[in-house]
């Protein structure tokens, strides 16, 4: 192992369109300059680089979890072979979205690459060709 990290993201922000649903324009109340959040956005992120160098991966994932949005989330699954009602509850080491099945107590790591997530209807789901 090198001791070299490649960490990829990605993120979708309606930033000014108000249909057809709301933007942050909308949300702030006033105009929002899309080059001033990227830059926001790369300043909080390379702070978070920062501080997952200084922590380590276990830590930062710790620290990441105790204000993520999703955090104990109940969430369907259904992923092919698997179909359950599951409680979101970490990133695991690959960083992707590890849930745990409610009527069995194991986790499963969730790939984005051929899944979607319905907020609305809190369901994990193989993405529809």
């Amino acid at each position: 192992s090198s001791g070299i990290n490649a960490e990829y993201g990605g993120i979708g922000l309606n930033v000014n369109n108000a249909d057809p649903t709301i933007s942050i324009s909308n949300l702030s109340g006033r105009d929002v300059s899309v080059v001033q959040l990227a830059s926001r956005i790369c300043s909080f992120f390379f702070n978070e680089i920062l501080i997952f160098n200084e922590l380590g991966h276990e830590q930062f994932i710790d620290r990441f979890c105790r204000v993520w949005l999703h955090q104990d989330k109940k969430v369907k699954i259904s992923l092919g072979r698997i179909s359950c009602d599951a409680i979101i509850k970490s990133i695991d080491k690959d960083g992707f979205l590890s849930v745990q099945n409610v009527s069995n107590g194991d986790f499963v790591s969730v790939q984005p690459d051929g899944n979607s997530f319905d907020m609305m209807e809190n369901l994990i789901a193989v993405k529809k060709s």
